[in-house]
């Protein structure tokens, strides 16, 4: 039986979902302070001019001591109208945006207080919609170097052949070729409900 540690993530890469799909027992942290420039409030969509960055602008400037459960959402800019636009213009011609984009874009019109809850109710609903049957559960302390999980806390974008991710097609691809890793919306807007197989090879 394999445990994977991982964080709480705004959309979360293919290669976070793969973690997620392949281990036996998933531990989301709930401890740990928050780490800036991570995926903890950024993911990257496949835009019309290429990689595309969406980022969750946050109070507090540059605390770097803050625990991740108390980060709070700005809303001093209009940061959810412009990601859902920037979804809506990124994958509106996508072969599944129609029967899934109610179910994100309902996170974008509803202000949440804190990150951690924010991702979360959006991870719960993409689990969801990828029909992944595996619950998961939070860590109940923090610890640097876990014994009892393999440690993905710190996991990023790598190369697709390194993930072995293979092709899939996206709606810009004749413009800028394959991109891989990317949020896994652009997974679910474009395989939709072969999602799940494309994340268990």
């Amino acid at each position: 039986m394999t445990t994977a540690l991982l964080s709480l993530h705004y959309l979360p890469n293919i290669a976070w979902f793969k973690s997620y799909v392949q281990n036996d027992n998933i531990l989301i942290e709930k401890h740990e302070n928050f780490v800036k420039s991570t995926g903890r409030n950024r993911c990257e969509i496949a835009g019309s001019n290429g990689r595309q960055m969406l980022t969750i602008p946050l109070q507090g400037g540059r605390d770097h001591h803050r625990k991740y459960a108390e980060t709070q959402i700005a809303y001093i800019t209009n940061w959810q109208d412009n990601h859902w636009h920037s979804i809506k213009s990124a994958y509106g011609s996508a072969p599944y945006f129609e029967f899934y984009a109610h179910i994100f874009q309902k996170f974008y019109e509803k202000q949440y207080q804190y990150l951690f809850d924010f991702n979360l109710e959006l991870l719960i609903a993409t689990i969801s919609v990828l029909k992944v049957k595996k619950e998961f559960e939070f860590t109940t302390e923090y610890q640097k170097s876990p014994v009892y999980a393999t440690d993905l806390r710190t996991i990023k974008n790598v190369d697709a052949e390194e993930l072995s991710l293979p092709r899939y097609l996206q709606v810009f691809e004749e413009r800028h070729g394959f991109l891989p890793n990317l949020s896994i919306l652009d997974l679910i807007f474009n395989l939709g409900p072969k999602s799940v197989e494309y994340l268990g090879i």
